[in-house]
């Protein structure tokens, strides 16, 4: 027996389970000024976590300011009108709390993980961090060192840098076009003002989701929550830039050459958004293509032919857009032979029907992964938050399953061939 169908066998397991008892348990109410509060109280631990999700990123930012959410997620935690960043950190250490924020292209969040008893004080500082956060000019200009490092430290990565370039040529004027992180040249020029301009326009009740999954008083957190955000007066949500996908009449590629080992490439093409009934079974596809180490890639690539030292393939769906990547790492001497067989394996997803084993194990994999992401309090808060925020609701993770059982060879080799013999981009970074 192999890996995937061994791991297919432990995921129906544990999908028949466990799946069915969780999806009942959990709350969503809106408050009148749009605030979105999900919960789902859990007695068998003491742990409560807590993600608070707004749309930002990428697809509200203008080209010259590539970056700022980023930044102003990294630097919403550095001091408030009441804290510093120092006694934020001290507070949130004291009772064992930890704290997070990230942006990504659509949207970012703001997370705590909290013990029970420390629930309410940590609450307390999160407050204060969504209301009235002062972003200081020294945090500022710290964190824009620190931003413009990453980026440079993830353009020295090979196969990030080669995955960007694809994802420049593949979005063209669109906003998802943008590095989530910027460019070095367009942080350096941000400025605190852009930092508050962003945060007012952002940080609404209309915008935001609170979900909260652990051990709590469900009622007693809902009213306080009511209490302290309630209040909060709605205004226009953000609006994303213009901006859109070209059609390509070939393919359209962005490469660079620099000294390295290996040749890395990606390929690219537009795929199903979040909410299209297609998404699940691109999802399949993918699974079959080159999401796991028995994927077709890895077989036809790497086993058979020697071509690749990694090979692999993932679906990256949003509600704005979504895209399907392939990429390797190849001996510079090798490039050619990949890229055709690669594109060749791609391609006759589009034109011959997935045998039933094989959507037999991608389908019990996909399902077995997603129950795994919803295994910990903090997984579970973060899908509610963010399908939610994103407008698939936060119940989206039921369904997906329920989704993928559906989906026949029959829809894989459609969307296929509405998909991947469409042109793709290219991102290669060269060795010399």
């Amino acid at each position: 027996m192999n890996k995937l169908c061994l791991l297919s066998g432990v995921f129906l397991f544990m999908i028949n389970a466990f799946y069915p008892a969780e999806a009942h348990a959990v709350k969503r109410i809106q408050l009148a000024n749009g605030l979105v509060i999900v919960t789902k109280p859990i007695t068998t631990n003491s742990i409560v976590s807590v993600v608070v999700a707004l749309k930002m990123g990428s697809l509200y930012e203008t080209d010259d300011k590539a970056g700022l959410c980023t930044l102003m997620q990294d630097t919403i935690l550095k001091g408030t009108k009441t804290r510093t960043s120092e006694q934020i950190a001290l507070e949130l250490e004291s009772m064992g709390t930890r704290i997070s924020s990230s942006a990504d292209r659509e949207y970012g969040t703001i997370s705590i993980q909290s013990t029970a008893l420390s629930l309410e004080k940590s609450l307390d500082i999160l407050y204060d961090i969504i209301l009235n956060p002062t972003f200081p000019q020294d945090a500022v200009d710290l964190q824009k060192k620190l931003q413009i490092r990453n980026i440079l430290i993830r353009r020295d990565q090979a196969i990030y840098q080669a995955i960007e370039l694809m994802v420049e040529a593949h979005f063209g004027s669109h906003p998802f076009h943008k590095p989530r992180m910027g460019y070095p040249e367009t942080v350096q020029n941000l400025t605190r003002n852009d930092l508050l301009r962003m945060y007012k326009e952002i940080y609404i009740p209309d915008n935001m989701v609170i979900s909260v999954v652990g051990n709590f008083d469900e009622e007693r957190l809902i009213a306080e929550i009511t209490k302290r955000l309630g209040t909060l007066q709605s205004a226009e949500k953000p609006q994303r830039v213009p901006g859109s996908i070209p059609e390509q009449s070939g393919p359209v590629q962005k490469t660079e050459t620099r000294e390295t080992a290996a040749t890395w490439f990606t390929l690219g093409w537009s795929s199903p958004k979040l909410n299209d009934p297609d998404y699940y079974a691109m999802e399949v596809l993918d699974a079959v293509t080159g999401g796991s180490m028995n994927s077709r890639l890895f077989v036809a690539i790497r086993e058979k032919r020697g071509l690749a030292y990694q090979v692999s393939s993932f679906v990256n769906a949003r509600m704005e857009a979504g895209i399907f990547v392939a990429y390797i790492g190849t001996k510079p001497s090798t490039y050619e032979d990949a890229k055709q067989v690669l594109i060749e394996e791609v391609r006759k997803m589009g034109n011959e029907k997935v045998s039933d084993e094989e959507l037999k194990n991608a389908k019990n994999y996909l399902k077995g992964m997603n129950i795994m992401g919803m295994e910990s309090n903090s997984g579970q808060a973060s899908q509610y938050a963010l399908n939610e925020i994103l407008g698939v609701g936060y119940n989206f993770g039921e369904r997906y399953n329920k989704e993928i059982e559906k989906v026949t060879a029959s829809e894989v080799l459609r969307t296929g061939k509405n998909y991947l013999n469409e042109n793709y981009a290219l991102g290669a970074v060269f060795a010399k």
